[in-house]
């Protein structure tokens, strides 16, 4: 029994994790209107859970974490401080969680279960306006269509119903859609690649979109790279310096790891237009560790092997179904970009436990140093329900792949709590970089009291920027002028929960250069992108040139 209760655990561990085989997006008609047996199952154990008690004292669901119910395109936006820089010319996108208000039959409700929502603010001419969407997912069109929330969710993955519903998630899903890979909602980041638009999220293939010039979102459909993938790709896929994408994932599916492992980790070649290199980098099959990001250098793609495990008894113990294991050392594993195998990947034990989420940059020294600065944890908390706030510190990690050593671990600043790493080039040892600063005061995960600049060049904490009392930020994003080359820092904040504003800080002394006031609230969400409008050209004439030639071949 305890053995059956472990398999069908792991088969399920929440809706962003459902992964099979990476196909092309299939969505079935229903197979007649009458709801079948394993649907009013599914309904009933929902009203077992009492899914309105839980979502009303929901801390993700109040305040500035509320979802919007609205779409507005184009809406100008006012300045009230400040002025934009004139030759500042792109698209700032945030993508977030965002449950649509208007669907019936809720379910239990986590942060990561919300539709994607696309908030974009399009800067040009010292003006700028705002237009935000539904990410056009598979899950948001039918349960649109439906008129109800159908898909399970991590929220209710929570006792004897919780079980049930996961055992049953997977032949309810396959009433809608054929590839598992495409049911969670694509609501955590953003990409731009070879002039194509992607949503990700760490359970998914990435859904490519055409993003209209008002920022508005239409379906395009999942990415197989010619049915190559057979993994998920994470929500934090690179661009190196080359202009190769390198990308990677884990799994808690138990036939996927069975046949391949816990990781895969890939490199999608910008020339030969094709993944040219494709494996899974470890041999242990015996755990899953929240491989959530990637980082890299000239020569290495790097990811790690953390302490914090899935762990299945949180279907009855709660908590996160990710725990920290400090038994378990941090790892580093150094992938050559031109590795085709796990033999060459060279994993580094750093000595002992902890955690990386949101590293800031890595580079190669002249002597073949590689150098990874990060915000580090040692005993990661990933439970949002408990008033715990982890403790991230900026920590600089000097490797020699040659030898598979640790040189040197230092903390470069022992009182700042930060996490939500960005900077202008990675792969590079450039100057500054970016974090938010966590605080007790805010309310909740993926809120910020201000941001920190680094000086990675001179090794020390450059400058804190604190916001207005009463304001809460989101993850700070590098925004760059092509024309001026002046790096700014833009965020989106909330004053006393009913008023948005984006703020941007000039990237090297911190001060505000301008504040525009949201015409609507923008609800705390996840990660954010600049695209430049070269980079929105080349998107506009990719999506041009391939209708015409659709045209011409139908």
């Amino acid at each position: 029994m305890k053995a059956t209760l472990t398999t069908l655990l792991w088969l399920l561990q929440c809706n962003n994790l459902l992964l099979l085989r990476a196909t092309a997006f299939s969505l079935k008609a229903p197979v007649e209107p009458k709801k079948t047996f394993l649907q009013r199952v599914d309904q009933f154990l929902t009203k077992l859970q009492k899914p309105e008690e839980q979502r009303d004292a929901y801390l993700y669901l109040q305040g500035n974490y509320a979802p919007v119910s609205e779409e507005h395109t184009n809406v100008p936006v006012e300045v009230v401080s400040g002025e934009l820089p004139s030759t500042l010319d792109g698209l700032l996108v945030r993508n977030g969680p965002n449950p649509d208000n208007t669907l019936m039959n809720k379910k239990r409700y986590h942060w990561f279960d919300g539709h994607g929502m696309l908030h974009c603010l399009r800067l040009q001419n010292g003006r700028a306006t705002y237009t935000n969407q539904f990410v056009p997912s598979a899950r948001y069109k039918i349960e649109k269509q439906l008129g109800e929330e159908y898909f399970a969710t991590l929220g209710e993955f929570k006792g004897f119903p919780g079980l049930i519903k996961a055992v049953i998630s997977y032949s309810l899903a396959r009433d809608y859609i054929s590839d598992l890979n495409t049911v969670a909602p694509p609501n955590t980041s953003c990409l731009m690649y070879n002039n194509k638009f992607y949503c990700l999220n760490e359970g998914n293939i990435p859904l490519e979109c055409k993003l209209l010039p008002d920022g508005r979102l239409e379906y395009i459909g999942y990415e197989t790279f010619n049915s190559v993938l057979d993994f998920p790709i994470s929500a934090h896929p690179r661009i190196d310096n080359k202009g190769d994408l390198l990308f990677h994932s884990y799994t808690t599916n138990v036939e996927t790891i069975e046949e391949q492992g816990t990781m895969k980790v890939g490199r999608y070649c910008s020339e030969q237009q094709k993944i040219v290199s494709y494996f899974v980098p470890t041999e242990d099959k015996s755990y899953v560790s929240f491989a959530h990001n990637l980082i890299f250098t000239d020569n290495y793609s790097i990811i790690w092997d953390c302490s914090v495990h899935f762990d299945t008894t949180a279907m009855f113990e709660g908590g996160s179904y990710f725990k920290t294991k400090p038994e378990f050392n941090l790892r580093f594993g150094i992938v050559p970009k031109y590795a085709t195998s796990k033999e060459e990947t060279v994993w580094i034990d750093t000595g002992g436990p902890g955690a990386i989420v949101h590293p800031l940059n890595s580079w190669e020294e002249e002597d073949g140093t590689i150098v990874i600065w990060t915000p580090f944890c040692e005993d990661l908390n990933l439970d949002l329900d408990t008033d715990e706030i982890n403790t991230f510190l900026m920590m600089e990690y000097r490797l020699d792949p040659s030898t598979g050593t640790v040189i040197d671990r230092q903390t470069i600043d022992s009182n700042m709590n930060v996490e939500f790493s960005v900077v202008a080039t990675m792969g590079k040892k450039v100057r500054y970089g970016y974090t938010a600063i966590q605080c007790q005061s805010t309310p909740g995960e993926g809120t910020f009291s201000g941001f920190c600049i680094w000086d990675m060049g001179e090794r020390r904490m450059h400058k804190a920027i604190y916001y207005q009392d009463g304001e809460v930020g989101g993850e700070p994003i590098v925004i760059k002028d092509d024309v001026s080359r002046k790096e700014y820092v833009g965020v989106y904040t909330c004053l006393f929960e009913d008023q948005t504003y984006f703020v941007l800080f000039d990237g090297e002394n911190g001060e505000e250069v301008t504040r525009l006031k949201m015409p609507h609230r923008v609800p705390f969400g996840f990660h954010g992108l600049w695209l430049s409008g070269e980079e929105l050209s080349g998107h506009h004439s990719h999506i041009s040139w391939k209708e015409i030639r659709s045209s011409f071949e139908n």
